[in-house]
């Protein structure tokens, strides 16, 4: 083989390389998502090694939770039912219904089955943001509507919490995702804040401000990009007083323990804009 023909392979085989170099920069810079700091996980199984977790891993696993069952195996103490015939929780409501030009409905409604002032203002709640908004669109939907709701319902060291998750989406109105949780010591008969939860299990609350902060930050950066480049985002800001501890309402205890975190800005815009912070 010629000198010519070895130096033509060798720059061919130079400018592949740096093509190659280019798609992988512009991927990462563009289309990877960071993991936000401190949120791993070791993997034991794998020799320690530590698992990335992105917030959109997190927010998967919020979303996988909606299962429209209540977990109760882990509650052994007494608890005064409303109906003694059924579970702590259960689905006092279901129905899946589609109407041409009218609306389609898939939704489960969970019901507390506690007495007490307590858990009756939790099903008031309920009953005034989720069931008659479902009696509104099948009596008198203005536009064709869309409407999904599920729940989940877990128990973790006396603490009952219970998530609902409703999915709307109204004629032309951007869709709308908005989330109500309760959170219920079942020993004390008192409604639990999140600072209850940090206390109970020693979490420095410094350690979740800085992962709320973190998260919402990325996400913000991650809004104004795609904002620069013509679409329509849900900006949020971080200096917002609803991402401060004292102002959260909206978390539950998910199967293992683990806190979840939830602002769901549907609850109060139009938009399925949802951040999850997992502790």
């Amino acid at each position: 083989m010629n000198t010519k023909v070895i130096r033509y392979i060798l720059y061919t085989f130079i400018v592949i390389i740096c093509m190659i170099s280019i798609v992988i920069a512009v991927y990462v810079q563009f289309f990877r998502e960071e993991p936000i700091e401190g949120s791993y996980e070791n993997d034991i199984s794998a020799g320690g090694s530590q698992n990335l977790v992105t917030p959109q891993d997190v927010k998967q696993s919020f979303l996988d939770l909606f299962t429209n069952e209540f977990y109760s195996n882990q509650y052994l103490g007494e608890v005064s039912k409303l109906d003694e015939s059924k579970d702590l929780v259960y689905t006092a409501y279901s129905n899946s219904e589609t109407v041409d030009g009218k609306y389609s409905i898939d939704v489960n409604i969970p019901v507390i089955n506690i007495q007490g002032d307590v858990v009756l203002e939790y099903n008031n709640i309920s009953q005034t943001v989720f069931a008659d908004k479902i009696n509104s669109i099948m009596t008198n939907a203005n536009a064709y509507t869309i409407y999904n709701l599920d729940y989940t319902a877990y128990i973790n060291n006396d603490i009952l919490s219970v998530a609902i998750m409703a999915t709307i989406k109204e004629g032309d109105n951007p869709q709308r995702i908005m989330v109500q949780t309760y959170n219920y010591n079942l020993a004390t008969g008192q409604n639990v804040s999140v600072k209850d939860i940090l206390n109970n299990r020693g979490i420095d609350e410094n350690v979740v401000k800085n992962r709320i902060s973190d998260t919402i930050k990325k996400a913000s950066e991650d809004a104004s990009k795609m904002a620069e480049s013509g679409y329509q985002v849900y900006q949020r800001n971080p200096n917002d007083e609803i991402y401060n501890i004292d102002n959260i309402e909206t978390f539950i205890e998910g199967p293992s323990g683990e806190l979840y975190i939830i602002f769901a800005y549907g609850n109060n815009n139009y938009t399925s804009e949802m951040d999850v912070i997992e502790i």
